[in-house]
């Protein structure tokens, strides 16, 4: 698993909740354009969401890969891209699959770069 860290401007997006949390739009945000714009590199994206995360998992390739993203009270929206592989396949499968995780890592940052709300990117694990 992959984890890209990186800092939300919420100031570029403020709309304040009910709980008076302007980086829930934030969230949003980052979800919305990486469902719109995972596609220009190949990848068909499916937007969910649960109490704290919002995720984008990708579906049309043979493996099951997600980007899951969390933002923390400091303003730093954290995205854990993994992939869901069974642990029992062959190795060029286990390749093909970490593949397809440098891709969608790589495209995760690209589109995410292109916005100058976000900044201060970097790779964990």
């Amino acid at each position: 698993m992959r984890t890209l860290q990186f800092t939300a401007n919420c100031d570029k997006h403020i709309k304040t909740d009910a709980q008076g949390n302007a980086c829930h739009v934030t969230q949003a945000y980052v979800t919305d354009l990486l469902s719109k714009q995972l596609s220009e590199y190949g990848f068909k994206a499916e937007t969910t969401t649960t109490e704290d995360n919002l995720a984008v998992s990708v579906e049309n390739h043979p493996i099951g890969l997600g980007v899951h993203c969390h933002l923390n009270n400091e303003g730093v929206l954290t995205c854990q891209i993994s992939a869901h592989a069974d642990e029992e396949q062959v190795w060029f499968k286990k390749i093909e699959t970490q593949s397809m995780v440098k891709q969608l890592a790589n495209a995760v940052e690209n589109t995410l770069k292109k916005d100058d709300a976000f900044s201060g990117f970097q790779w964990k694990g």
